[in-house]
């Protein structure tokens, strides 16, 4: 049995940097947990496993980037990944960090599932 302190349902936000690293938010309880950067795949995976049983992630649709994320991500267990268009994520200053993107999709992604 699940219990929501222990393994509760979390919620992932993933821009990929003009490097190509992964910049990740996460939020858990209706508030954000960390925000914190990976440097790929493999390690993303390692950390989401650890975390939850059910993740949640939303991804930025950034071309094959964005689809290998995904893809790498289905094959686990529990998982529902969702690509989002660039243009849903808005900003003030017009050039949005990649930790602020990353934590609007995380709250994307809690409002989704």
């Amino acid at each position: 049995m699940k219990t929501a302190i222990l393994s509760g349902e979390r919620y992932f936000g993933v821009e990929i940097t003009p490097e190509g690293k992964l910049m990740v938010a996460e939020r858990g309880h209706g508030r954000p947990l960390r925000t914190g950067e990976f440097d790929g795949a493999q390690s993303l995976r390692e950390h989401i496993e650890r975390e939850s049983a059910h993740p949640h992630v939303c991804i930025k649709a950034c071309g094959a980037a964005g689809l290998s994320l995904a893809a790498a991500l289905i094959p686990m267990p529990g998982m529902e990944v969702t690509l989002v268009s660039p243009k849903v994520l808005v900003s003030a200053s017009g050039a949005a960090h990649p930790a602020e993107q990353a934590q609007q999709l995380a709250r994307l992604a809690e409002r989704l599932f």
